[in-house]
């Protein structure tokens, strides 16, 4: 199950619950952290890994890392204000999005997958 489920990782429970049931109702499987650190061994073998920007400011290294680690298999959710710049590796989600902007981005990222 764990291969096939999506890890959300935010410090906001708001912003967790909502993603997750978000994807639940889909009927992807999801696992909820409110820290890098929870998230990391889940992530390793998650068919994706969804972090909020915010995480990036309070445990910079640690999600900074794990952003390296699964590469293609995250979705970085930022705000318009944002000044990270995009990278290949790895998806970038401008919030505010819609359910059908999140499912649009892991079906892309299941299909090139494939």
């Amino acid at each position: 199950m764990a291969g096939r489920s999506i890890v959300v990782v935010a410090a906001d429970q708001g912003l967790r619950r909502s993603v997750a049931f978000a994807l639940e109702v889909e009927g992807y499987p999801t696992e909820s952290y409110d820290t890098v650190q929870k998230a990391e061994a889940s992530s390793r073998e998650a068919l994706c890994t969804i972090l909020d920007d915010e995480i990036l400011k309070s445990e910079t290294l640690a999600a900074t890392e794990l952003l390296k680690d699964i590469g293609r298999r995250a979705i970085l959710l930022v705000d318009g204000l944002s000044a990270l710049q995009p990278r290949a590796d790895y998806t970038i989600l401008t919030k505010p999005f819609t359910g059908a902007d999140l499912l649009g981005v892991i079906n892309s990222q299941t299909e090139a997958a494939k």
